[in-house]
């Protein structure tokens, strides 16, 4: 469910009503119309939040420096499966740059401990953000939570579990409340017991000891049917829950639509205020399925109505318009992108067939296809893209990458699919990004992040 980047890319206007001032229509829709630029921006990076067995949990947290009151918040949860958890000071930025307090966080992965603790690590950052809201001007009573795929299945816990013990932990800061505002869930599951019913071409084996679900729960999810339930968002619903937005791909054949379609009428039976949002054409991650299809809503305007949703119950936040800063949008940079294989079956029948994108923030700096047939050599098990990207200062941002492939061994007669997003600080330096895959003997695959310095 992740190695992916997060979706938001958000196109939101936002109205700021500045108390006491007197303007024209003009000035007033200039107003309506600003994002705060990057200048006005602090962000904080690796701020760890608790330690837990051993384990350092750290966030990535942005706020704007123009703030006319305390400001609601936003929790984004990456997704991945609760194997894989890689949080974005970008993400958080994507918030800030709108009024909010924007949090991108990690939580133990499931490998580290199972459920529920990615539970209570969620809620910890919740007490956390409370017990420092005085510090980054947060308004403690409007803090919201989103994410896709498992980090969509977490943001729903803690919205429908607010003030169960069981989930609680005991992270820090037990003096404040973890309870939500506002969810925002993004094809998160629900019913782990139900995730087979449909069977489309995203399709794996929920069931089996080694699925994602499997392993959160520690065993297979057919004998642990207690942990099962308490791991259900549905379980917890009741009608004090905060407003929630779900957001499913038709044709999402990971997550299948009816684990949104069981929640939705759930909190719909309970009174609880909330919208479904079908995406036609869509697969996981909204992604077309079919290929060439047009998604509906597409991506972007999934991210509009995430916005909208929490303008419209955490409120509009209010801060000073500045003047706009022109970027500096004439440079070019020259980087490539790279991906090397390495797999048993060294022989013609193996391929790779995968795509690529590159971002930063919210723009799209490149993307496309991989094809790399018959793997007989190492110059045919390379994909190698150079790339020129215009019109976006990197300085001092992050970019980001990723990698979604599907490769054959023919060795092992076996498909691997795999799933990979990092990314770093870009620098001068950087040469070249991408990722070395590796298939063993045993099957198991690992994933290294390269960057390539000059």
């Amino acid at each position: 469910m992740r190695n992916l980047p997060n979706i938001l890319l958000f196109a939101a206007v936002f109205m700021v009503v500045i108390l006491g001032s007197h303007r024209s229509l003009s000035q007033e829709m200039t107003i309506m119309n600003q994002l705060i630029p990057i200048e006005h921006i602090r962000f904080e990076k690796d701020v760890v939040y608790s330690e837990v067995d051993g384990h350092h949990l750290t966030l990535d947290i942005a706020y704007p420096d123009n703030l006319l009151e305390p400001a609601p918040a936003i929790v984004d949860i990456p997704g991945g499966g609760w194997q894989v958890v890689r949080k974005s000071v970008e993400d958080a930025i994507s918030y800030a740059k709108y009024g909010f307090i924007g949090v991108s966080m990690t939580h133990r992965t499931s490998d580290m401990a199972i459920f529920p603790a990615a539970v209570h690590d969620c809620k910890t950052v919740i007490r956390w953000l409370r017990a420092n809201a005085q510090k980054y001007n947060i308004n403690p009573d409007k803090i919201g939570v989103t994410g896709f795929s498992s980090g969509g299945h977490l943001a729903t816990l803690l919205g429908t579990s607010g003030g169960d013990k069981y989930l609680e932990g005991t992270g820090g800061y037990p003096e404040y409340s973890s309870r939500v505002q506002a969810v925002v869930d993004h094809f998160g599951p629900t019913d782990f017991l139900r995730m087979n019913d449909i069977r489309l071409a995203d399709f794996i084996d929920h069931f089996a000891p080694d699925s994602p679900e499997s392993l959160f729960l520690g065993g297979p999810i057919k004998e642990k049917p207690e942990l099962v339930r308490l791991a259900n968002p549905i379980t917890y619903i009741d009608p004090d829950d905060p407003p929630i937005l779900i957001g499913h791909g038709e044709n999402d054949g990971m997550v299948i639509m009816s684990q949104s379609e069981l929640l939705f009428d759930a909190l719909k039976k309970a009174g609880v205020t909330a919208e479904f949002i079908r995406v036609k054409n869509a697969d996981h991650m909204y992604r077309p399925n079919p290929k060439e299809a047009v998604v509906s809503p597409s991506v972007e305007e999934m991210n509009q109505k995430t916005m909208d949703w929490f303008k419209k119950w955490l409120g509009v936040p209010k801060f000073k318009p500045v003047k706009q800063k022109a970027p500096n949008t004439d440079r070019s940079y020259k980087i490539y992108y790279k991906i090397t294989i390495d797999l048993p079956g060294k022989d013609k029948n193996s391929y790779c067939k995968g795509t690529f994108m590159i971002r930063c923030g919210d723009q799209v700096l490149s993307r496309g296809t991989i094809d790399l047939t018959y793997l007989s050599n190492e110059e045919k098990r390379t994909f190698k893209k150079d790339i020129e990207i215009t019109g976006i200062d990197l300085t001092s941002r992050e970019m980001m990458w990723n990698f979604r492939g599907e490769i054959f061994d023919s060795k092992l007669n076996e498909k691997f699919e795999i799933m990979r997003m990092d990314g770093n600080d870009f620098s001068e330096d950087i040469e070249g990004i991408g990722f070395h895959i590796k298939i063993d003997e045993t099957r198991s695959t690992k994933s290294e992040k390269k960057v390539y310095k000059k």
